[in-house]
């Protein structure tokens, strides 16, 4: 089996017996154990960013839609502009992809994935735990207060890094290598992100909206800690001689690890009190101004160095193994695209539904945050369907080839956005009295059906996407590339975010793009909505007409 932080044939061999003796749905009972810990560490995950870009644009003298009965200064965010909002959103969602990488090489030579998991575990609460008191007495509304918001955020970046590459690598090594079950299993352990995600907005975004910002990010430290204790407890059970470091690493060294990244968080907190940050940010836009072509040829150099870096790894390959490895890096390009579009539910598509979409239900209004939950609940119900699919198709050797999986699911995530724009297009100002304005904003049903197909391509796509790497990847680098895997959504996070940010420029007419699909107040929404119908529906055309080649380059054993 694949197995990047083997011990000894002793422990490769307790790991195919227990994936081959007792079965739960026909599963290794780890699998299910594993299924509960991401749930809560996605639990935490999801619930503060269900809540982050709400309470940043929510104003400094109160929220924007108070509860009956609250006083006037009830609940204030932090009053960043939509602009500066989407940025830093965009940077922490990437981030919390790209620290994978090194944690997937720490995993692999150093801690073995099930310290890596407990590391990275523990970062996390601890970073939930300072995003609450951040909000708390004398720090509230204060700029050491956001100090303190911005170190915990640190922490949940660096935890997630440790966390992310080592659960996923874990499912992986419960299955010896061409076992037909390995991508039914990654379905339902996708089942637990997705649990995760579904609960923690009725918990975490309801607290956050009703009772407090504060509260609801506390409240996720809670999830996280409740994953932590359930691993340790069932671990020796259900995953003895799984995750265990390379021989001779000492455990002391799991602790540097957590210590070092305290510390790192405490000093960009203090660093981002002093403004040291925003002097950057204004340093590097003057330099783009002033400098344009430097700036783009800088930004080529960088593309081309990453292009060069990934051809290099694939030729130190084995010649087995160029193949699959090279699929690897390609597949990641093309996930850039998928979740650059995907992850506007965050930003964009929050703002949208807070202020252009209808969500009022008779006399009751739901909150904005209860929405993030829309997409795990399709996931929820629709991934067994999808895991009995693709079992089914694989035993009949007619399962779609990866690239075509990753096709269907940017064409789904296209069609999705299509219906945003089509809803964008109803919103509208009608009056009502003289003088009087009314905003007419669109109906929930076309937010409900881009969340449901983009629900779909994310199946096609995603939970697939994890199993190919286990398979393709060889055993001494599968953490490390699981670690690289995640850089194509830290492209995409980052990406995202800083083109939601441009919609203020957008309105202003700072910045024009090459369509316009009507006049009125939701034409600006549609048009930006649009851009997520094009770029994704172009690279699902290119990577299904590129398909015959990718799938000549896999593995045999991996289709």
């Amino acid at each position: 089996m694949y197995n990047a932080n083997k011990s000894g044939p002793g422990q490769d061999m307790l790991a195919v017996d227990a994936s081959m003796s007792v079965t739960l749905l026909g599963h290794p009972p780890g699998l299910f154990l594993l299924f509960l810990v991401e749930m809560w560490e996605r639990f935490s995950y999801y619930g503060m960013r269900a809540l982050l870009i709400l309470y940043l644009t929510s104003p400094l003298t109160g929220m924007r839609k108070p509860p009956a009965g609250a006083t006037a200064g009830f609940n204030p965010g932090a009053g960043w502009s939509d602009g500066d909002a989407a940025s830093l959103y965009g940077w922490y969602t990437g981030l919390a992809y790209l620290t994978p990488v090194v944690g997937g090489i720490i995993a692999d030579k150093l801690i073995g994935t099930h310290r890596s998991m407990l590391v990275g575990g523990l970062l996390i609460m601890a970073g939930h735990v300072a995003l609450a008191l951040s909000g708390l007495g004398a720090l509230n509304g204060t700029d050491a207060g956001m100090s303190v918001f911005i170190g915990g955020l640190v922490m949940i970046v660096l935890g997630t890094g440790h966390f992310k590459p080592s659960v996923s690598v874990m499912v992986g090594q419960l299955y010896p290598a061409g076992d037909p079950r390995r991508d039914g299993a990654f379905s339902i352990f996708y089942m637990g992100i997705n649990l995760g995600a579904f609960l923690c907005a009725f918990v975490c975004g309801t607290l956050g909206e009703q009772v407090g910002w504060h509260w609801g990010f506390g409240s996720a430290a809670v999830g996280m800690g409740l994953g932590l204790g359930l691993y340790v407890l069932a671990r020796p059970r259900y995953l003895a001689g799984i995750g265990l470091p390379p021989v001779g690493k000492p455990a002391s060294i799991s602790l540097g690890f957590f210590a070092f990244s305290a510390c790192l968080a405490a000093v960009l907190g203090v660093l981002f009190h002093f403004g040291v940050f925003g002097q950057l940010q204004v340093a590097i836009s003057d330099f783009v101004k002033a400098r344009p072509g430097t700036a783009l040829a800088m930004g080529v150099s960088l593309f081309a160095l990453a292009v060069m870096s990934a051809v290099w790894f694939t030729l130190s390959m084995p010649k087995v193994d160029r193949g699959p490895v090279a699929t690897i890096f390609i597949f990641m390009s093309f996930n850039v695209f998928f979740w650059m579009a995907f992850e506007q539910a965050g930003s964009s598509m929050t703002l949208f539904t807070d202020r252009y979409t209808d969500t009022q239900i008779g006399t009751w209004v739901m909150p904005t945050s209860w929405f993030q939950s829309v997409n795990p609940a399709f996931i929820i119900l629709f991934a067994p369907l999808a895991a009995g699919l693709w079992t089914m198709l694989g035993r009949r050797g007619a399962n779609p080839s990866q690239p075509v999986k990753i096709a269907m699911g940017l064409f789904l995530l296209s069609l999705g956005f299509g219906l945003l724009v089509m809803g964008a297009r109803t919103i509208g100002v009608t009056g009502q009295g003289e003088g009087e304005k009314v905003l007419v904003k669109a109906a929930v049903w076309y937010l409900l059906g881009a969340y449901l197909l983009h629900t779909l391509g994310e199946l096609c796509l995603s939970p697939t996407g994890l199993s190919y790497v286990t398979k393709a990847a060889p055993v001494k680098f599968v953490s490390l590339l699981m670690g690289i895997w995640f850089v194509s959504s830290f492209v995409a996070n980052l990406g995202g975010g800083l083109i939601a940010a441009q919609t203020e420029r957008i309105e202003k007419g700072e910045i024009a793009l090459p369509w316009s699909l009507g006049a009125g107040t939701g034409s600006i929404q549609a048009d930006f909505f649009f851009l997520f119908v094009v770029v994704p529906g172009a690279a699902g055309v290119v990577i299904l007409v590129l398909s015959p080649f990718l799938k000549r380059l896999q593995r045999s054993s991996t289709d």
